[in-house]
């Protein structure tokens, strides 16, 4: 029997990407056929058979909202093995399957950007749905790989880890680089654009003082107000997506704004003890280290009920890098059976495990005996190994 998928539940999947993907799909349902053009161009370009993705079929984001949206996870991760082994079959290499996956998402970026008034929402939620394709297939075309005629016993089972491990870190790589490339745009072109906006509308409401144009203050006042509310989204949004803020703040800086800008959205909490800190740490780890401190917070806010959040972030002998997080919230019990509410924390733990680490949770539910009330959370995660 096939095990789900590491880091993904029934209840993430629905929650965290197939209702917000499909109505991502479907805003991108009237320029099906512009966007279906392109790709396929751009597809030939990096040498891929464009009948090996869809057969003879034609991209219909409408209909890929409607199917999406009743689509079970084991259905959904089932297609996408199938797809990702017939890829396999046609011997096209992983890294291009990847390749045109991007594309795909990186073509509807803009359309959504530009038509699109919950652009921000969607576009998140295609890139939860783009990480969960290129990982589903990477698993297909590791297990076609293991189902090949076997090879010599002593050499083939370390090998088959070593790949397995070496696609992790891979598919990790190549979807935090194009959440970078994301932040960026959101950074330098949305951001700006609205900033610009925002500047104008305001140039326009000096010139409303006269009396003629009372009438219409209002509507301006309210438009700014939007648009102010719209450039905040953005920069919550990039801080979200990151790790591009750290080419423009360093780690340290972006972990600092991070949690002081969760703490004013929020209303909880949070204080940042730094200890020593390695002056090259690699890229992966700050990024792992980064994503788990958003895990982290946003399991506190959705779950915990805690007013005060402690986090310590250090290294440990120049070897291994300690992440704590300790809130005052309502804890829960560690021992029950894995369930919904344990998707973010699975995808927590497997991501440290990749760079080789370990998380270490200790919580306390509510109506314990015990005067220790909340949840710790301890990731180390050694500096040795991963990808630069």
């Amino acid at each position: 029997m096939r095990r789900p998928m590491p880091g993904v539940s029934n209840h993430g999947f629905r929650s965290l990407i197939r209702e917000p993907s499909a109505d991502a799909l479907k805003a991108l349902g009237p320029r099906s056929a512009e966007i279906f053009a392109r790709w396929q161009r751009e597809s030939s370009g990096l040498g891929i058979e464009f009948q090996d993705f869809l057969g003879q079929a034609h991209l219909d984001f409408d209909r890929l909202s409607t199917k999406l949206r009743k689509m079970s996870f084991p259905a959904f991760q089932r297609e996408v093995r199938e797809l990702g082994g017939t890829l396999a079959q046609c011997r096209v290499p992983l890294d291009r399957s990847i390749d045109v996956i991007n594309r795909l998402f990186e073509i509807c970026v803009p359309h959504l950007m530009n038509h699109d008034p919950e652009a921000a929402a969607h576009i998140l939620a295609l890139s939860r749905l783009q990480s969960l394709l290129i990982r589903l297939v990477v698993s297909s075309q590791c297990e076609s790989d293991a189902s090949a005629p076997p090879k010599p016993a002593a050499k083939i089972s370390p090998v088959m880890g070593d790949r397995r491990h070496d696609a992790s870190v891979y598919v990790t790589k190549v979807y935090e680089e194009e959440r970078k490339r994301l932040s960026r745009d959101l950074h330098d072109e949305v951001g700006h654009d609205l900033v610009l906006m925002k500047l104008y509308l305001e140039m326009i409401a000096l010139d409303t003082n006269r009396k003629e144009f009372q009438s219409i203050r209002p509507r301006l006042n309210e438009a700014i107000g939007l648009v102010s509310h719209a450039i905040d989204s953005v920069r919550r949004l990039v801080l979200d997506l990151g790790p591009a803020v750290f080419d423009e703040l360093g780690f340290l800086p972006a972990v600092r704004t991070y949690t002081s800008q969760f703490s004013a959205r929020t209303k909880i909490a949070v204080t940042l003890r730094e200890g020593y800190l390695p002056e090259n740490i690699p890229m992966s780890h700050q990024v792992a280290l980064y994503r788990l401190l958003q895990g982290a917070l946003s399991n506190v806010l959705k779950h915990a009920s805690a007013k005060t959040v402690k986090v310590s972030l250090g290294c440990m002998k120049d070897s291994v890098l300690i992440l704590i997080i300790q809130d005052d919230g309502l804890g829960f019990d560690t021992t029950r059976k894995p369930g919904s509410s344990s998707f973010g924390l699975t995808a927590m733990r497997e991501r440290v495990e990749v760079l080789g680490g370990r998380i270490h949770i200790q919580s306390m539910p509510a109506g314990s005996m015990s005067k220790i009330r909340g949840t710790r959370i301890e990731v180390d995660l050694p500096l040795s190994g991963g990808m630069q």
